[in-house]
């Protein structure tokens, strides 16, 4: 049976921590988390002032909303002047929990004195404690907006990879349309299996550099630039299909440029481990523990698909959040939500609007396939309060309200964790040197009685493990902020 000696007040090393005025902790918790919070009273006071009139409830939900406004302000005055937690009111199932880890681990500390992971996921809590409290807005996410702005803005992207997954190629010799898509055809070819997984691989990967808690004012200039690393083509509508060459992109413009130009900032990248993990399923499980909502998720659902197309996988569950949680986390119904969007026949009107036919039924498509795979079970999208605990993943073997989240998910083959967050569950958000192994860094998790899991992640925090002897060094010359800036990666494995 899986044990660990280790709990929030006793992490395996220093934990990070505010109090470090040098650290990413304290520049989160003095600057990005203040603005963080005043964009969700600015968003509350939109969302009550668009209500119309005509609701017989207008009066209750005004008056609601302003008792919102008034608690994120006083949470927001709690966190600027470091004043001690206090226990949590609302009536949510987790708040025993909660508060019987504030009582155990942090009684009289505060937002600068705590963990940084632990203070951070405290003001998440809060802010849902705020809605929680009310009638009508108790369901309600203050960063919907948000996430739903930053992936309208993807458009370009989510067209391209669309048209790889589902347009019909031309044969450059009969010109006759092939029935296949660009990655069915790649993923029937000698290799090309294999090629389509390192290329979406690290497509997955990439895609979680667009973090909506690290863009507190989001640039769609920089969004796009993001995501330029990993589109599928410069040209969104595959013409033409040569077997000796055919490619998931077509053209040094295409995906394996950029992500070649990038492949030196992997700076532990076991994706080699992983396929000799992969290859070896046969219509297997796979968990995805998902991290951002938009972008990322499209890509992550991109990536489940292609295991699904490949044969590895015959289910794949997707893990996403019960409430909002550091911005940009999927919730269930951000999955969901996705997959309409892309289908013009399920909404309103268009959330994409790509110009081009071709481009237009390949969007379609996609969204009614992988929604197929939803009604039939291939896919299913699970919530579960640990992932909103301030626990790290150390304790998901053996903290008695998880045991049903790891009775379930022991089943599977294969763990793949997305973002940085996870990351930083995963290893404890200590002060680990560089060079620990990541295996060592991930405590029980590294168990036999364990699955395989991996880690996808851009850095964006104080920690970072698994490093060769130098490789430090090298990135501290070209980077002061490498730990912290997106622009870094890590992809983790453990057997």
């Amino acid at each position: 049976m899986l044990t660990t000696p280790f709990d929030p007040s006793h992490p395996p090393k220093t934990a990070l921590s505010g109090s470090d005025r040098d650290s990413f902790g304290y520049t989160t918790i003095q600057s990005r988390l203040p603005v963080i919070v005043s964009k969700i009273v600015d968003d509350v006071y939109r969302a009550y002032n668009r209500l119309p009139d005509a609701d017989p409830l207008k009066p209750q939900k005004e008056k609601e909303a302003k008792g919102i406004i008034e608690a994120i302000g006083g949470l927001r005055y709690e966190l600027q002047r470091d004043k001690p937690f206090r226990p949590l009111t609302d009536t949510y199932p987790d708040v025993q929990e909660w508060n019987q880890a504030l009582s155990d681990h942090y009684a009289g500390s505060s937002w600068y004195k705590a963990s940084w992971l632990f203070s951070e996921c405290y003001l998440y809590r809060r802010i849902k404690e705020a809605f929680a409290r009310t009638e009508h807005w108790r369901e309600y996410d203050p960063f919907f907006e948000q996430k739903k702005t930053v992936f309208k803005s993807s458009q370009k992207a989510v067209v391209a990879i669309a048209g790889r997954l589902m347009s019909p190629v031309r044969s450059e010799t009969t010109q006759a349309v092939e029935a296949l898509s660009s990655l069915d055809i790649l993923i029937g070819e000698p290799n090309g299996t294999e090629e389509a997984f390192f290329e979406l691989a690290q497509v997955c990967l990439w895609g979680n550099a667009t973090d909506l808690s690290l863009l507190d004012n989001p640039d769609m200039a920089k969004v796009e630039e993001l995501q330029r690393r990993m589109m599928m083509s410069s040209n969104s509508t595959p013409t033409s299909h040569n077997s000796s060459t055919l490619s998931l992109n077509e053209g040094a413009n295409g995906a394996q440029a950029e992500l070649a130009k990038h492949a030196d900032k992997i700076l532990q990248n076991d994706l080699d481990q992983l396929w000799a993990k992969v290859r070896t399923l046969r219509n297997g499980r796979v968990d995805i523990i998902l991290d951002n909502a938009g972008f990322e998720l499209y890509v992550d659902l991109v990536f489940a698909d292609y295991l699904v197309r490949a044969g590895f996988a015959k289910e794949v569950v997707f893990h996403a959040k019960q409430i909002p949680w550091f911005v940009s986390d999927v919730m269930p119904f951000d999955f969901h939500w996705t997959l309409d969007q892309l289908d013009p026949d399920t909404t309103s009107e268009p959330f994409f609007d790509p110009s081009e036919p071709t481009e237009q039924l390949a969007l379609k498509d996609l969204g009614r396939k992988w929604k197929g795979y939803v009604e039939s079970g291939v896919w299913k999208v699970v919530g579960h309060n640990f992932w909103t605990s301030c626990y790290a993943f150390y304790h998901l073997p053996t903290l008695p309200s998880a045991q049903d989240l790891f009775k379930d998910m022991a089943q599977s083959d294969l763990w793949i964790f997305k973002g940085d967050l996870n990351y930083r569950k995963l290893v404890y958000d200590c002060k680990w040197p560089t060079t620990t192994p990541f295996t060592e860094a991930i405590g029980p998790l590294a168990s036999s009685e364990v699955p395989s899991l991996v880690t996808f992640r851009t850095c964006k925090a104080d920690v970072v493990v698994g490093l060769k002897a130098g490789v430090e060094e090298r990135v501290e010359k070209e980077a002061k902020n490498w730990m912290v800036s997106g622009e870094y990666a890590v992809i983790s494995f453990s057997p």
